[in-house]
């Protein structure tokens, strides 16, 4: 496999990186963002600082890691980090992560990654966020890669053998890549992996040993959580829509607005757990097994890690009883949790049922409650 390859997905080269800053430099809208994440230079330092910059690692340095602590400091109380020690410095992961928010789980991982001394990874993106050339050029500077969207089952063979075959050309130059465990965000909190994910690994590299075909991706699960979901007010309405109607149509620019809510909300505290990475000795019992048994395996492996290092806070366990009508986790919540936790709900609440009427109220409050209940539900009542 070779670069050329991958040019309709790949993210920059170093070499590329001097173009995508001068781009920056002439486009009014890089340079807002810009003044956002450096509000003590003036509009010339930005452009030269831009033009400073060589390389993906030093845009990442100077760039984004201001720009997630700009987010971190003004929209969470903190962020709270397990695991790192797992992982080896020159190796490279395909991280395999529960997904919350559409840009933050990702790009918060890079700038713990890059503070403990690590490579950062590679992050997949989908075509459809690609809104306009300033989000590709950024995307591109920022290590990301296209996943195309499939438009039927030719398309989506093709697409999925093209991204196999990029993951593993990434893994085997020693570079990392995150990927969600499903298509899209968990929008009802029920962080499942898709079986079709580990199928799509699977199509590159060596199909005659699939044990050893995934052993060498060395997958490693990631657990995400956050206080107050991201966008859980969006998220509980599509799913609501959806379950309505049959169907739900996003209106143009939607993600974006998705992308932007989840950014300025306020998220309490955050917490990012890095798993074991899955290994030969706990899949080496599935060589010469069906296809499919070890695709559920490894599933089973990744579900089984990111519930139990699942962060699991006070409005999770309010959500919980709250449903069951049950106070089976009250020693974890206080009163005046409850109380914090149903304002922020009846918040929600009103808001939706302004728009969607009152019929909504008795399902529209089993789908918003079960966002933060369900991964009590996974961490302490799943079995395989």
């Amino acid at each position: 496999m070779t670069p050329e390859q991958f040019e309709d997905i790949r993210s920059y080269t170093d070499e590329e990186i001097p173009a995508a800053m001068e781009y920056f430099v002439n486009d009014e809208t890089s340079i807002s963002l810009a003044r956002l994440v450096l509000p003590d230079k003036s509009d010339d330092e930005i452009k030269d600082l831009l033009r400073s910059i060589k390389t993906t690692d030093e845009f990442q340095r100077t760039m984004m890691t201001r720009f997630v602590r700009l987010i971190t400091s003004t929209t969470m109380k903190g962020v709270d980090t397990q695991g790192f020690n797992y992982l080896e410095k020159n190796k490279a992961y395909l991280f395999t992560g529960n997904h919350r928010d559409i840009t933050l789980d990702a790009f918060i991982l890079q700038m713990y990654m890059y503070e403990n001394g690590l490579d950062t990874c590679n992050i997949s993106f989908g075509d459809n966020l690609i809104l306009n050339k300033t989000i590709e050029v950024f995307s591109k500077s920022n290590k990301m890669f296209k996943v195309l969207r499939s438009q039927n089952v030719r398309e989506l063979a093709q697409n999925s053998q093209h991204l196999s075959d990029y993951i593993r050309y990434l893994i085997r130059e020693n570079k990392s890549v995150w990927i969600a465990q499903r298509n899209g965000r968990t929008k009802d909190g029920n962080d499942k992996t898709d079986h079709g994910l580990i199928s799509m690994f699977m199509m590159s590299g060596d199909r005659t040993n699939l044990v050893s075909n995934l052993v060498e991706l060395n997958i490693t699960p990631i657990s995400t959580s956050y206080e107050y979901e991201p966008c859980a007010m969006m998220k509980a309405r599509e799913s609501y829509l959806k379950e309505r109607d049959g169907v739900y149509v996003k209106k143009p620019m939607e993600d974006m607005d998705s992308i932007v809510s989840g950014i300025k909300k306020k998220k309490g505290t955050m917490n990012i757990a890095i798993c074991p990475t899955i290994t030969y000795d706990e899949l080496k019992q599935y060589e010469g097994a069906d296809k499919h048994e070890i695709i559920k395996a490894v599933a089973d492996m990744i579900d089984e890690r990111i519930y139990a290092n699942y962060r699991l806070y006070p409005n999770n366990y309010i959500a919980y009883d709250w449903l069951s009508g049950t106070s089976t986790f009250k020693k974890y919540y206080t009163q005046d949790d409850k109380d914090v936790f149903k304002a922020y709900c009846d918040k929600i609440f009103s808001k939706l049922y302004e728009e969607l009427g009152s019929e909504a109220e008795p399902r529209f409050t089993e789908i918003l409650l079960g966002i933060y209940a369900i991964p009590v539900n996974n961490k302490f009542f799943t079995t395989k």
